[in-house]
């Protein structure tokens, strides 16, 4: 009896050495390629594997604050407030009045005359943000946004002109001068 002839085997194109070796190297090139793209398009983030070696230091973009507890109970809390220098006043104004309105409104201009108290006040620490009161012969009359000049504020209010400078209190209506009161007392922070 004759042995019959071994037939060769239907191989997958898959299984060759040659194509395993092919897809090895190009799993490699997709690797590196990754890798390389990591690399070059760094974003400089912390994260990023490159940036703390291959670019110099940055600043740092985080602030560091050191909070120290306090006994609240002998804790005493300071805020520096303008000292005026019109006799009578403080960093508010008149305590009689006129006075700023809110609690942490501070007086820019405090003048006095002989018949009129007058005090221009900012609304917190808006700069720019003025108000005028003011009071004589036991009227009063507050208007906001007073325009300044240099050391010279003016406000109008139902036609009536105040222009309070240090040397002066000049009150018009319809062109005309009212009154014309000198300063006795000017503080202008």
């Amino acid at each position: 009896m004759s042995r019959p002839t071994p037939q060769p085997h239907d191989r997958s194109p898959w299984s060759s050495p040659i194509v395993i070796v092919a897809i090895a190297a190009g799993v490699l090139i997709v690797v590196a390629g990754a890798l390389a793209a990591l690399l070059l398009f760094d974003d400089g983030t912390p994260e990023s594997p490159t940036s703390a070696s291959s670019a110099p230091p940055a600043a740092p973009s985080i602030v560091t604050s050191t909070v120290t507890d306090i006994d609240t109970s002998t804790a005493t809390i300071t805020t520096e407030r303008p000292r005026p220098t019109v006799p009578g006043t403080d960093w508010q104004g008149f305590p009689d009045g006129p006075r700023c309105n809110g609690a942490d409104d501070p007086a820019v201009m405090i003048g006095e005359t002989t018949r009129s108290r007058i005090v221009i006040c900012q609304v917190g620490t808006q700069a720019g943000r003025l108000y005028y009161k003011g009071s004589a012969d036991g009227q009063s009359v507050e208007v906001d946004y007073p325009q300044r000049s240099g050391d010279t504020f003016a406000v109008t209010n139902n036609g009536v002109t105040y222009i309070i400078s240090p040397e002066s209190l000049v009150i018009s209506q319809g062109g005309e001068t009212v009154a014309d009161e000198p300063m006795l007392a000017h503080w202008l922070r």
